[in-house]
């Protein structure tokens, strides 16, 4: 069956760049739709870069090996018991089934667990120092709970409020603030505080907990930033290699086909709810680099046939160059999505977004390489012509302010030094 492809593709002429107006139109408008779903409807962060946090839970019991056994539990009633919490119903997710008995916990609230704790900090300051003493104290949650203390009065040192703290809460640390008469206060341990919430919400059902990620606001923001610079950043240094690894008029057609393919794998993502996290930065950055490299097979093939047919037009130079490399394409292509497919299904639920991700984007991929990028050729040949008035324009008004004569175009300039080089043949 494959060796039939193969010739069939082999032997297919087919005129690819006819039909560049309708799948650019189709391109452009998705690529719309996408941003639009994308402010819209917004995407669903994950905790990497909203800040909170995942716990991975495991319901069961030990057997006579003390060996921790998963029992199945219904995701309802984990639901029921989580949203006396304040929690709602999809910050809780099912792994392998909804009965299976393991379940992922979300937490998106930062501050989630914090209540009980700025009290047990602010009674014990005020128990160690006079009430007064305590002027002004702001809490935030990063992997640890923070607390920043302003107080009056003379000068305390961090070491001594360290040593007080610690006789209520152990393991709380103190060091000077940014300003005068400021310290902050660590107490570690707040995802364990979240445990026992869980813990004392689901009642006498035994769970352990498998896994505990927390991430702080600022900590998400910056990650969220820096993932999107690394997107443009990747997308202006493939523009500079392809103009300076063969045309300036093929490094736009690249960089678009790459930014149709990151666009459509966010809109659906944007469309489905699926969760947008840092192992989603990195499938996107992964299809940038696999539609990369295709692309730039059919764009050598296409410089390689320039080079050997100077004579024939362009649109059938683009024509046989994609027909030359199709096979390589869909081969390519089909085995990448096999391999990714079984990461799909197999995988389970902590790579099946990237999975997911790779997978339409080898498929945006190689359609965007065959009906976006190599005509994108095309288009910059219609406006280089522009591009040559521009600069001759700007050739022109240079020479305006010469004292040598009025200015000249360039043709102008070609058949004076055509003219010249007659009279040295004569003379």
């Amino acid at each position: 069956m494959f060796e039939a492809l193969k010739r069939w593709l082999d032997a297919l002429k087919f005129d690819f760049v006819s039909w560049r107006y309708l799948a650019g139109g189709i391109s452009a408008l998705l690529v719309l739709l996408s941003w639009a779903v994308f402010a819209v409807v917004g995407p669903n962060w994950g905790i990497d870069f909203t800040g909170g946090t995942e716990i991975h839970l495991a319901f069961g019991e030990y057997n006579e090996a003390e060996e921790w056994v998963v029992t199945p539990t219904d995701i309802a009633e984990v639901r029921g018991a989580l949203r006396t919490l304040g929690l709602s119903d999809d910050a809780v997710q099912a792994i392998n089934g909804s009965e299976s008995g393991e379940f992922i916990v979300r937490i998106q609230d930062a501050t989630f667990g914090m209540e009980g704790l700025e009290l047990e900090v602010r009674n014990a300051l005020i128990e160690e120092y006079e009430e007064s003493w305590l002027v002004d104290m702001q809490s935030s949650a990063e992997v640890s709970a923070r607390f920043v203390v302003t107080y009056s009065g003379p000068y305390t040192d961090y070491k001594k409020v360290q040593a007080d703290i610690r006789k209520h809460l152990p393991q709380a640390s103190a060091q000077i603030g940014s300003e005068e008469n400021q310290i902050v206060i660590q107490v570690p341990g707040l995802s364990e505080r979240i445990r026992e919430r869980i813990a004392e919400a689901i009642g006498d059902k035994p769970f352990e907990v498998r896994s505990t990620d927390a991430v702080g606001p600022k900590v998400g923001g910056e990650l969220r930033r820096q993932g999107f610079i690394s997107i443009a950043a990747t997308l202006g240094l493939v523009l500079l290699y392809v103009a300076f690894r063969f045309d300036i008029g093929f490094a736009p057609g690249a960089v678009v086909a790459l930014f149709h393919d990151v666009s459509l794998t966010v809109g659906i993502f944007v469309l489905l709810q699926l969760e947008f996290n840092l192992p989603m930065i990195g499938a996107l950055l992964t299809i940038v680099g696999y539609s990369l490299n295709d692309t730039i097979v059919i764009y050598d093939r296409i410089r390689e046939n320039r080079d050997r047919h100077r004579r024939s037009e362009v649109e059938e130079l683009i024509n046989v160059s994609i027909s030359e490399t199709l096979t390589r394409t869909v081969a390519t292509s089909l085995t990448t999505m096999m391999a990714i497919l079984m990461f799909l299904i197999l995988g389970g639920p902590v790579i099946r977004n990237f999975a997911f991700a790779m997978f339409l984007g080898i498929i945006f991929g190689t359609y965007s390489t065959v009906f976006v990028a190599s005509p994108m050729i095309l288009v910059m040949e219609d406006v280089k012509p522009w591009l040559a008035k521009l600069v001759a324009v700007r050739d022109l008004d240079d020479d305006e302010g010469d004292d040598d004569g009025p200015a000249m175009t360039e043709s102008e300039k070609r058949r004076r030094a055509r003219a010249d080089a007659d009279k040295r043949e004569v003379g």
